[in-house]
């Protein structure tokens, strides 16, 4: 009986991964996380466009969004709040 990890280190390699990220922490200053945070916050981007301008995941960007916000709600300030459309209805053509 042979069993799929039998060839363990004699076969080829199969797949070769290269990791091309920073590599390490960063540490973005105050100045550039704040503007990278309002700049998610306009409507120019989405903000995964906007992360990955910047060399961040998007969850990064979305943490510091969060993190924010609450420092805001803490201060008795709210960030401004997209309006939302009415729902509406469109004519159907038969």
């Amino acid at each position: 009986m042979t069993m799929p990890c039998d060839d363990a280190g004699t076969s080829k390699v199969q797949r070769f991964e290269v990791f091309t990220g920073a590599g390490q922490r960063r540490d973005w200053p105050p100045e550039v996380k704040a503007a990278i945070i309002a700049e998610s916050y306009s409507k120019q981007e989405t903000v995964c466009a906007v992360a990955r301008r910047h060399g961040l995941s998007p969850s990064q960007l979305f943490t510091w969004r969060r993190q924010l916000r609450k420092q805001m709600e803490a201060r008795g300030v709210a960030l401004p709040v997209a309006p939302t459309m009415a729902p509406a209805f469109v004519p159907a053509v038969i």
